[in-house]
């Protein structure tokens, strides 16, 4: 894969994530949970593992909201022992996803700089959504 910090995103991801204070790490994931950028501060492996995983947790919340009624995931946080993680939706078929320098940050702050992203600049970060190829299709 394309080192996903040289695009064009992957710097907006440094420039408007990277630097805010309590964020260790942010990526730019697909519906389907390829990574699209990441900032500077985590290794391509890393940043596409951190995309894998955040794609079947997306869902869950998906299913779940569907089940009570929740009206669709906007976000969701979760809690570790020694930091957090966000997930919020950035545009059609993708998310933003930032881990946490530990549980001390201001996850209020971090959150809006995550949503002004996504609100600001979501048509930028919009990934098409992939469709399987039909046998004895062209590709």
């Amino acid at each position: 894969m394309a080192d996903t910090h040289s695009n064009a995103l992957g710097w907006l991801l440094d420039q408007e994530l990277g630097e805010v204070d309590g964020v260790k790490c942010a990526v730019l994931v697909s519906g389907d949970g390829l990574l699209q950028a990441r900032t500077r501060g985590i290794e391509q492996d890393y940043a596409e593992k951190l995309a894998a995983l955040s794609a079947p947790l997306r869902a869950a919340g998906n299913a779940t909201s569907k089940h009570i009624g929740g009206g669709g995931v906007r976000q969701h946080l979760i809690e570790f022992a020694a930091c957090f993680a966000l997930t919020t939706a950035a545009a059609n078929n993708a998310m933003l996803s930032v881990v946490t320098t530990g549980t001390d940050a201001d996850v209020e702050l971090i959150t809006r700089h995550m949503v002004q992203l996504a609100v600001r600049l979501g048509h930028a970060m919009e990934v098409e959504e992939r469709r399987p190829v039909e046998v004895g299709s062209p590709t």
